[in-house]
């Protein structure tokens, strides 16, 4: 009898574990959106070290401050060194543009010495993602059911423009995304506000420097790599 009552325990715990999965949010993909011209390629075929510099926007994102972007800025520029571009200096870049009060990218060219613009047209860190979809991910298939709360995690935005500055030409503009919980968060690693009945998510104010950081690495890399392709 004792043996029965045990047996039956074990089976009500390993049914249980069976039908429990781990739940997860995800949230859709947002897709890059890039285009380069034949142009470009043609002249990364011709160049294989061309000379580049960072334009950056004069004035800083509204939800970064100064240092931030710097970060930003800097991580962009160091992945260009290693891939062996020449990269210009942009703040002497800027002084020599003021200084000739010149808009004519051929004499930008002899004046600084530059192949490639390489423009940050806007860093968004703040770009908000929402789901009222949860996963429940078992040993054997994932579900998705409808939830009450909506989900909701900042993602990021980088946005760049290649511009050839000898035929004063916008050769390329990319805009990477990136999407948070791709791969799927635990429910568990989101805060909740709010009462019991009444919940909400509470949202950070822009993505984490360490993540973006990472992020812009990563966009630069593959930016570079598409002129190679």
């Amino acid at each position: 009898m004792r043996y029965l009552l045990t047996l039956t325990i074990l089976n009500i715990v390993f049914l249980a574990s069976c039908s429990s999965g781990k739940q997860i949010i995800k949230f859709p993909k947002t897709p890059d959106d890039i285009y380069a011209n034949p142009n470009l390629k043609t002249f990364f075929k011709d160049n294989k070290t061309p000379s580049i510099v960072l334009r950056v926007p004069n004035n800083s994102d509204r939800v970064t401050s100064n240092s931030l972007t710097n970060v930003l800025y800097n991580a962009i520029e160091k992945e260009m060194v290693k891939q062996n571009f020449s990269v210009r200096d942009r703040g002497l870049f800027n002084e020599l543009l003021n200084k000739s009060q010149t808009s004519d990218y051929s004499k930008i060219k002899e004046l600084t010495n530059t192949d490639i613009i390489l423009e940050v047209v806007n860093m968004n860190l703040s770009v908000l993602y929402t789901t009222n979809k949860i996963t429940t991910v078992d040993k054997k298939k994932e579900t998705v059911k409808l939830g009450k709360i909506d989900y909701k995690e900042k993602g990021a935005s980088a946005e760049f423009k290649v511009i050839l500055v000898k035929t004063n030409e916008i050769a390329g503009t990319y805009r990477y995304n990136y999407t948070p919980c791709e791969s799927g968060c635990e429910i568990g690693t989101f805060k909740f506000i709010g009462k019991r009945g009444n919940k909400k998510i509470q949202l950070r104010e822009f993505v984490e420097i360490d993540t973006m950081e990472e992020f812009v690495k990563l966009s630069t890399k593959q930016l570079i790599n598409s002129f190679k392709e």
